[in-house]
C-alpha cells in the first residue's frame, strides 16, 4: 500500500512537471509564431514597396524614351502650353493615365493586349517604349500601386511640356513635386516644396495607408 502511494505520488509530480514544460514550449511556439509572422509581412511589404519602385523607375524611363524618339514629352494633344503636365494619383485621372501608359506600351493595352488607335498621346511609329504586365495596370490600363489598400493605388507622374529644364518649385500652391527630403508631411502628400530637372518623375504612396504619410515610405524617382 505505500509502495502504490509513493508511486502515484511520483506520477503526480512528474505529470506536473510535463505540464510546465508543456507551457513553456507552447509559450515559444507562440512568441516565434508573432516573430515569423512579423518577418512574412515585412518582407512581403517590402517586396511589393520594391515592385512599386521598378514601376515608377519604368515608366520614367519610358517616357524619356519616348522624348528621346519624338523630341517631345508624351503628353496629351492641346495640353496647354507653358506648364508642365501632371497626373496626380485620383480615381478621376485612370483615364488620362490609361491613354498614357497605352501609348508607351505601343499603342497597346497592357491589361488585355488590344491595339488602341486615336490615342490623345501619339505614338506615330507604334514603339514599345514600356512592357507591363495585366496584372500591373487596372483594366482601364492605369498602372497600380501594389501597396495601398485605400485610395491611394496609382501613381503620380510630371513632365516638363512647358520645356523649361525645371519640374517643381519653391512654392507649396504651384509646386507640383513633393519634397521627399523633409521630415514634414502634409495631410494628403509630403509639403509640395520639391523640384527637380529630370524632366520626368514619378512617384507612389507606399504607406500601405492613406493616413499615414510617412516619406521614407514613398517610392520616387528624384
Amino acid at each position: 500500500m505505500m509502495k502504490r502511494t509513493l508511486s502515484r505520488s511520483h506520477s503526480s509530480k512528474l505529470s506536473g512537471f510535463t505540464l510546465v514544460e508543456l507551457l513553456v514550449v507552447i509559450g515559444i511556439i507562440a512568441i516565434l509564431a508573432s516573430v515569423i509572422l512579423f518577418a512574412g509581412t515585412s518582407a512581403l511589404r517590402a517586396a511589393k514597396q520594391a515592385k512599386a519602385q521598378t514601376t515608377a523607375s519604368a515608366i520614367q524611363a519610358a517616357a524619356l524614351g519616348y522624348y528621346t524618339e519624338y523630341s517631345v514629352y508624351p503628353v496629351p494633344a492641346g495640353t496647354p502650353a507653358g506648364q508642365d503636365y501632371s497626373i496626380a494619383d485620383l480615381t478621376g485621372n485612370q483615364g488620362a493615365w490609361g491613354v498614357l501608359i497605352e501609348a508607351l506600351s505601343g499603342n497597346t493595352s497592357p491589361y488585355n493586349g488590344l491595339a488602341k488607335t486615336g490615342l490623345a498621346v501619339p505614338n506615330a511609329r507604334a514603339i514599345t517604349f514600356l512592357s507591363l504586365k495585366a496584372s500591373d495596370v487596372d483594366n482601364g490600363d492605369a498602372p497600380l500601386n501594389p501597396v495601398p489598400t485605400g485610395t491611394e493605388i496609382y501613381f503620380n507622374i510630371a513632365m516638363d511640356s512647358d520645356y523649361d529644364g525645371m519640374l517643381g518649385g519653391t512654392s507649396t500652391s504651384t509646386g507640383l513635386l513633393p519634397n521627399f527630403a523633409t521630415a514634414t508631411v502634409g495631410t494628403t502628400d509630403p509639403v509640395k516644396t520639391g523640384s527637380s530637372s529630370a524632366g520626368v518623375v514619378v512617384w507612389a504612396n507606399c504607406n500601405g495607408k492613406t493616413t499615414v504619410h510617412n516619406p521614407s515610405f514613398w517610392v520616387h524617382t528624384y
